[in-house]
């Protein structure tokens, strides 16, 4: 359930940012590729990575062996993990929609500068 609604948020705030760098004139398929890697990375990825370093370790010590009981002792971090990786993702992404919304600052256009007051030398 958890993975469904990461994907939901991945789809609709990479659409958002790639509307909002369209709409202030920035280049929008950078921005929406760097949204998108941001949320599955750290959705998808970096759990991932986590948890095969902790079966890994786990293999290492001689803990345990048998995949079931590593996949039973796993759930819980795994669990927790999962919805600490949800809410930082859609955190890093909800900061570059809001990086990229807004508006970059123009300069002001008001002719040559005027001249110095004192014009002696």
């Amino acid at each position: 359930m958890l993975s469904l609604i990461g994907i939901v948020a991945i789809v609709v705030l990479t659409i958002q940012v790639y509307k909002a760098a369209k709409n202030t004139e920035r280049n929008a398929a950078l921005w929406a590729i760097l949204n998108a890697c941001v949320g599955i990375a750290l959705q998808f990825v970096i759990p991932f990575i986590v948890g095969f370093v902790l079966a890994f370790v786990w293999v290492v010590q001689g803990t345990t062996r048998d995949p079931a009981e590593i996949q039973n002792r796993i759930y819980g971090p795994a669990l927790v993990m999962g919805i600490v990786c949800l809410v930082l993702s859609i955190a890093g992404m909800v900061v570059i929609f809001k990086i990229v919304s807004r508006v970059p600052d123009t300069p002001a256009v008001s002719g040559p500068p005027p001249p110095p007051n004192d014009f002696s030398y």
